[in-house]
């Protein structure tokens, strides 16, 4: 799905909640005011912030789906998770207000009205509705791997809490235990503490660039290994962003094989984990040849070598009175533990073992080419670029 897909439906999803919440809301304020529910009276505000914080997923959500632009290049996922954390602190401040509530009431001796029989069903259809829009935004919240949706789902599910406890107090209130509201309400207050714990840790978690577990680097790694072409993997990093998976990944292939060669690996590493794993946003390859790595992966401390424009140089130097300029095809350079190794495409139309033998001796003398493997190009199919 792409993130304009997703934008819009993070929007529908949150806007049906929103709505849903402000008929809710209002009418449990003004049902308990008629059926003398102050617990029903108390739900319908919690309802009420939940518009609050439907209206900042709407914001949050619709910046974090933003696609990538010129000052936030990896994207906007981290604005998700800014937004996850608050939501986080709001469940943090709805609880302690709670809890606050419910032990002024314990203080509180006058004696509290019995709510009418009305509150009960009140308390039932806030029950049933703030499930469903728990399901359907949990749902959808699943299907686009976005934890603020989550977060604003389990919002939904603390408030249908919420309405279990007023049902329990009313219903105990008709029978007498008065007390059995406030620990209810006490108990509801610490789920929503639990749940503000848990999704500020995940969050945290994300912002600090914490890997994934071990246990999803092993099926990464498989995906990888088992690509054809793929000798090992010196590294694997892994990150978070707004639910979705960075990986940062240095693969081992054949030394002699072309760039193009490894981008195409590269590829297809890339194309292979995305497609199996819906979470990974984006892979990161960085080609290693073997030759530079030692047994166990770690790289090799290689002494330095000049670069490739000095390298051509110094070779032409030794050929100058061996081969004219328009006999140079192409020079194929390898950096290999420390040496290069040299393929040599020459177009000339007698080629000769005493040719090859001198073009070797000619640079016997530089210490960094350990080997010179030399071809004759027969014919071409189509013009081809000269050696700069």
């Amino acid at each position: 799905m792409d993130a304009q897909n997703a934008k819009n439906e993070a929007t529908r999803v949150t806007l049906v909640g929103m709505w849903l919440d402000l008929a809710l809301g209002f009418g449990k304020i003004i049902g308990g005011v008629i059926t003398q529910s102050f617990a029903l009276v108390t739900d319908g505000i919690h309802s009420l912030t939940d518009v609050v914080t439907d209206i900042f997923v709407l914001i949050v959500a619709g910046r974090a789906h933003a696609a990538p632009d010129a000052e936030h290049q990896y994207g906007h996922g981290r604005f998700e998770t800014l937004g996850t954390i608050a939501m986080g602190i709001v469940f943090f401040i709805t609880s302690a207000i709670l809890l606050y509530d419910s032990i002024n009431r314990l203080r509180v001796s006058e004696p509290i009205p019995i709510p009418a029989f009305a509150g009960i069903v009140l308390a039932l259809i806030s029950i049933a509705a703030k499930e469903w829009i728990f399901q359907y935004t949990m749902r959808v919240a699943r299907r686009l791997n976005s934890n603020l949706l989550k977060a604003n789902a389990w919002h939904s599910r603390s408030d249908a809490i919420s309405s279990i406890a007023v049902l329990v107090g009313i219903v105990a209130a008709r029978q007498g235990y008065v007390w059995m509201d406030i620990v209810a309400a006490m108990f509801v207050a610490l789920i929503i503490a639990k749940i503000g714990w848990e999704l500020c840790a995940d969050s945290l978690m994300e912002l600090v660039d914490t890997a994934v577990p071990q246990q999803r680097r092993q099926q990464f790694e498989a995906c990888i290994l088992g690509v054809n072409g793929i000798l090992g993997i010196t590294d694997l990093r892994s990150r978070s962003s707004g639910g979705k998976i960075i990986l940062d990944v240095r693969l081992l292939v054949n030394s002699h094989i072309s760039v193009s060669e490894g981008h195409q690996l590269g590829e297809t590493v890339s194309k292979s984990l995305i497609g199996q794993f819906s979470d990974i946003s984006e892979v990161l390859v960085h080609i290693d040849p073997t030759h530079h790595h030692t047994e166990d992966g770690t790289p090799q401390s290689a002494t330095q070598l000049p670069e490739r424009a000095q390298v051509i140089q110094t070779i032409k130097s030794s050929w100058q009175n061996l081969l004219s300029e328009e006999a140079f095809a192409s020079i194929d350079l390898h950096y290999l533990d420390g040496v290069i190794e040299v393929d040599l495409v020459i177009n000339v139309d007698e080629f000769s073992p005493s040719l090859a033998e001198n073009l070797q001796a000619a640079i016997a003398f530089v210490p960094y080419i350990s080997r010179l493997r030399i071809f004759n190009k027969m014919y071409e199919s189509k013009p081809d670029n000269k050696l700069v």
